[in-house]
């Protein structure tokens, strides 16, 4: 008798096999980039789909059991948080049935199931800070699923733990100095007032910021809109979208215009024979 991993495979189609598992083509989407991942534990299939569909709709799909409601709740995923030189320092974990906790070494070769005394850091943290030195764009998302659908496609991306809830410390931001940055919020409320608040903290720390709106389904995410469009028309959104700045700031074109004129009043001052003797004449714009 088949398991019920097994009766999953056989029902799933474009079946991989990858480092921890298989992906496949998800049932309960129209899915172009094996976006399913399945797992075996103890014979039972875990199932998650990074564009985001429900676990009841999978298995409806797959007609196979209703949920796993009544069972315990095991991990399906982990993300790992590092510091600059690659050393872990908390990981985020996935169950099924969805559920997310925080967890860190506890030095012995076990857990700590919270994250006391330990600052947030921004998530795969060394390609983010090579990316900032080599001067690649990095999209900023809100969870660490939209992460990883990104650099699937070869894009740098990062998020910090927490989603839309989440507060950007200084720290975040100086790690991002002259950095291109763009951010995808979710398409909801909460996730544009987060974009807002961190790119008003961005500003000016950047060499470039925008905030990328997709048009996805309300509450829908960069992951959404992968998995019905290819990434160039991501990067096509993302080469028409301005600069961002916030209400009320000073662009810089804006700044560099009033400069300019600023410098020439200057230097016609300068040149009037009322003013040659001025102590000031030394101090320039």
């Amino acid at each position: 008798m088949q398991t019920e991993f097994e009766t999953a495979i056989a029902r799933l189609e474009n079946v991989k096999k990858v480092k921890d598992g298989f992906v496949a083509r998800c049932p309960a989407h129209h899915d172009i980039h094996q976006s399913l991942s399945i797992k075996d534990e103890n014979g039972k299939a875990l199932l998650y789909c990074f564009a985001g569909c429900k676990y009841e709709d999978i298995i409806k799909m797959l007609d196979l059991r209703l949920n796993h409601e009544n069972e315990t709740p095991v991990i399906s995923t982990t993300y790992d948080y590092t510091n600059e030189d690659g050393k872990l320092i908390y990981q985020v974990v996935r169950y099924m049935p969805k559920n997310f906790r925080q967890r860190r070494p506890d030095g012995n070769g076990g857990w700590i199931w919270d994250l006391k005394g330990v600052q947030p850091i921004l998530y795969h943290l060394p390609e983010v800070l090579k990316a900032v030195n080599d001067g690649i764009s990095i999209f900023c998302v809100e969870g660490e699923k939209d992460v990883e659908t990104l650099r699937a496609q070869g894009i740098i991306a990062t998020t910090i733990s927490g989603g839309s809830s989440s507060q950007w410390l200084p720290q975040h931001v100086s790690y991002l100095y002259h950095a291109r940055v763009a951010i995808i919020p979710d398409n909801d409320t909460p996730g544009k007032q987060y974009a807002t608040r961190i790119a008003n903290q961005l500003y000016g720390w950047c060499s470039s910021l925008k905030i990328l709106a997709l048009p996805v389904k309300v509450k829908g995410d960069v992951t959404d809109y992968l998995s019905d469009h290819d990434v160039q028309s991501l990067i096509n959104i993302y080469d028409n979208t301005p600069e961002y700045t916030p209400i009320g700031a000073v662009t810089r074109d804006e700044f560099n215009a009033i400069k300019g004129h600023l410098i020439y009043l200057h230097s016609l001052w300068l040149k009037s024979s009322t003013n040659k003797n001025n102590k000031y004449n030394n101090y320039i714009l």
